[in-house]
């Protein structure tokens, strides 16, 4: 019987299907996406947003503190209002990553008819890139000084990050 039992193992583990490899997230690749949900969202600040009470991290990037200032313009509250602008009414489909978010937030990739929120941030030079996945979308923005790249911005903007600087 012990046999029968080694023999049938030894058969699975040599035909069992290896588990898929989860699909590749440039910004977090050793993360796993867990949910995808969808709804219309209201934006808390430039990289947070909430759908129903689920508050959401975009994942990859990072916009400026509260009150940081860049000469008249309140950057906080600047990046705040490009996000608004491009989720104002739509149907926001947010990827939930297995990593936990800051104070509880889930983290995501979003996107509005296939347009990525995170990168479109970094893109128009709203947010920067954390990670490395919006690497090209941000050289491109501060080269075309768009957004917060065109104004003048004081050192800490970016809340200590040195990528180039």
């Amino acid at each position: 019987m012990f046999a029968v039992i080694a023999v049938g193992y030894a058969i699975y583990t040599e035909v069992r299907p290896e588990p898929a490899a989860p699909p590749a997230d440039p910004a977090r690749a050793h993360s796993a996406i867990v949910s995808e949900f969808s709804g219309i969202a209201t934006v808390s600040d430039g990289d947070t947003l909430r759908i129903g009470e689920r508050r959401i991290e975009l994942d990859g990037i990072m916009t400026p503190q509260r009150r940081v200032r860049c000469g008249d313009v309140n950057a906080y509250r600047a990046a705040a209002d490009a996000l608004r602008e491009i989720a104002r009414s739509e149907i926001v489909t947010c990827r939930i990553s297995d990593l936990p978010g800051a104070n509880g937030r889930d983290v995501a990739q979003c996107t509005i008819e296939g347009v990525s929120l995170n990168e479109h941030m970094v893109a128009n030079g709203w947010a920067r890139d954390r990670g490395g996945a919006y690497a090209e979308a941000e050289a491109r923005a501060r080269a075309e000084q768009r957004g917060l790249w065109g104004l003048a911005c004081p050192a800490d903007l970016w809340r200590g990050a040195t990528r180039g600087d």
